[in-house]
């Protein structure tokens, strides 16, 4: 319900009028008087219009209390008089009231100028709201904004843009939008003219200009302040104003891409950006040439002036598909891919790392790896002709071995002596524990490693061939040094031809067990036989044989143990550390 406050010194007519608006439904408070109607206020009564009549007899007139109650609140007021004076409605007219209607209008009138002063009231409270919005934004925001005149000099600034200039307010009002203490400048660095000037583009033209780049000279002209600026005419009704112009401060920004630009140009990788272009179906066919660097043009002997703007197949008719459709996946799918390729164009191999930095172009950085490669090729030469030689001694190092023992085998025969012809035997096991070794490597193709199980295998099944023992092997395999091989080899062809010779009696059936594995500690080999076992008092370092003090000095030059048990049979343990066997 509308609450209004009827000010009117006729008691009587006020009571009358009250009870019409009443039945209009309106609220109605009333006061005698304007010294009343202030009172009322003060002490708490809030109506949402004031019906003022003019003439309030003895004490202040209906102005003037209306000026009294407008510097205090906001309360819109409605003049109400029976008179037409022309002085009344003089001051009436100067007063900041929402309309007059006389007493003698109908309670219709009064009702219709009531709801129009509300809406009026409501309108300006909103304007009101939005002009203070309007102004704090002015006043708080980042971008720096500049009234000018015809005549392109300030008239006014918000306090971003006396923050960007550097100057105080005063010293930028009336300021020309080139004055000399300025020193503007274009992004190039050339001085600007005045033609050049946003503001004065658009006072002349009567259009717009967005985000002009230019520098101004800032803290005593020591360096350069860049701004970005957009200049905007404004109609009469914001005379004297004819353009607003913003500003923004780019400076950081402009002096990172300068420091970018001057790393693209000092880097030594080549760089150049492209644009990818496709078919109807959307298949890459073809790249534009956009920017590259110096060292591009050095790697690639192209020179920018003559492809920027050009497609890669207009400058190199010749060039594979392979990077077409390479650099094509780069820029349709932002997948960043790094790749060694040969150009048969320029000749050249090149490593390229290529990315997407915006959609549809690609960039790439590259580096000449020319020399590298044919480096590279060159050794792969070397070691395949390295490899070979090797492959052929490893060849001749086979037969001489199986020489020697064909040599031994008839020196053997030769001899009628037990004795003779045993010592050969050996001799020919040591020789065969040599040979299978050169052998497997001469097979596998490998120079340095050697698989435990088929060379123990194989060594074991050449020296047990004709033998009556049945042999029973657990060996693991696994990869391990030719010199670590070589003298195992040699140790388990000694500890075998014993047990050969001395476990079981000439010509009767047993049991040898080989095992070769690898523990926690390094590695370990065993031989081990069910036979007659060893002599009574029997100690390594005492023996006389050369076989076991031959596997007993391996052993230790190799920083390992060997031990040799001589209950229910002989076991003979040698222990390899894990430190040997990475060598």
């Amino acid at each position: 319900m509308v609450h209004l406050l009827l000010i009117d010194d006729d008691r009587i007519l006020a009571s009358a009028e009250k009870k019409l608006l009443e039945r209009r439904g309106f609220q109605v408070s009333i006061a005698e008087s304007g010294e009343q109607a202030y009172e009322a206020l003060e002490n708490g009564l809030a109506p949402d219009l004031i019906l003022m009549d003019y003439n309030l007899g003895n004490g202040i007139d209906g102005v003037k209390t209306a000026e009294l109650i407008q510097l205090q609140w906001d309360i819109p007021i409605v003049y109400l008089s029976a008179s037409t004076d022309p002085e009344y409605l003089r001051k009436m007219e100067q007063s900041a009231g929402y309309g007059f209607i006389l007493k003698s209008s109908s309670v219709e009138m009064l009702e219709v100028s009531i709801n129009m002063a509300l809406k009026l009231h409501e309108a300006q409270k909103r304007a009101k709201e939005k002009d203070q919005l309007y102004r704090q934004l002015y006043e708080t925001m980042a971008q720096g904004v500049v009234y000018y005149d015809g005549d392109g000099r300030i008239i006014d600034v918000n306090p971003a843009a006396v923050r960007i200039f550097g100057l105080s307010r005063d010293e930028l009002l009336g300021r020309d939008t080139l004055h000399p203490a300025w020193r503007a400048i274009k992004l190039d660095g050339t001085p600007l003219q005045e033609s050049e000037h946003p503001v004065k583009i658009t006072l002349k033209s009567g259009k717009p200009v967005h985000n002009f780049i230019m520098g101004l000279a800032y803290n005593g002209g020591v360096s350069y302040r860049w701004i970005s600026v957009s200049s905007t005419p404004l109609d009469e009704q914001f005379a004297p104003a004819k353009v607003f112009a913003t500003f923004e401060d780019i400076t950081e920004r402009i002096n990172l891409e300068k420091e970018l630009e001057n790393l693209f140009i000092q880097m030594h990788n080549g760089f150049a950006l492209h644009e990818i272009i496709l078919d109807e179906q959307g298949k890459p066919i073809d790249y534009r040439f956009l920017k590259v660097n110096a060292a591009f043009e050095k790697l690639t002997g192209l020179s920018a002036k003559d492809i920027i703007g050009k497609r890669v197949l207009e400058v190199l008719p010749n060039t594979e598909s392979y990077w077409i459709d390479t650099y094509g996946k780069v820029a349709l799918t932002g997948e960043t891919i790094t790749f060694q390729n040969y150009s048969s164009e320029l000749k050249r191999y090149y490593e390229v790392s290529a990315y997407r930095p915006a959609p549809m172009q690609f960039a790439v950085i590259v580096s000449d790896i020319t020399d590298r490669k044919l480096a590279e090729v060159a050794l792969q030469g070397a070691y395949e002709e390295k490899a070979t030689l090797l492959k052929e001694l490893q060849h001749r190092v086979k037969n001489s071995f199986a020489m020697l023992e064909s040599m031994m085998q008839l020196a053997a025969d030769s001899y009628t002596s037990e004795e003779v012809n045993q010592a050969l035997k050996e001799i020919q096991f040591r020789v065969n524990a040599v040979s299978q070794l050169y052998s497997q490597l001469h097979q596998t193709s490998s120079y340095n490693q050697v698989d435990t199980y088929e060379y123990f295998e194989q060594l074991l099944q050449s020296m047990t061939e004709f033998s009556p023992l049945k042999l029973r092997t657990n060996i693991e395999p696994m990869m391990i040094p030719v010199k670590i091989a070589t003298s195992l080899g040699i140790m388990l062809t000694e500890l075998v031809t014993n047990a050969l010779k001395y476990a079981y009696p000439k010509d009767t059936e047993g049991e040898l067990t080989v095992e070769l594995v690898k523990a926690t500690e390094g590695l370990v080999l065993k031989v081990q036989d069910k036979g007659k076992g060893l002599p009574e008092g029997f100690v390594i370092k005492n023996s006389s044989g050369l076989g076991l003090n031959l596997v007993n000095a391996l052993a230790q030059q190799m920083k390992g143990r060997f031990s040799i048990e001589g209950h229910g049979g002989t076991t003979c343990t040698i222990q390899i550390p894990q430190e040997v066997l990475k060598v």
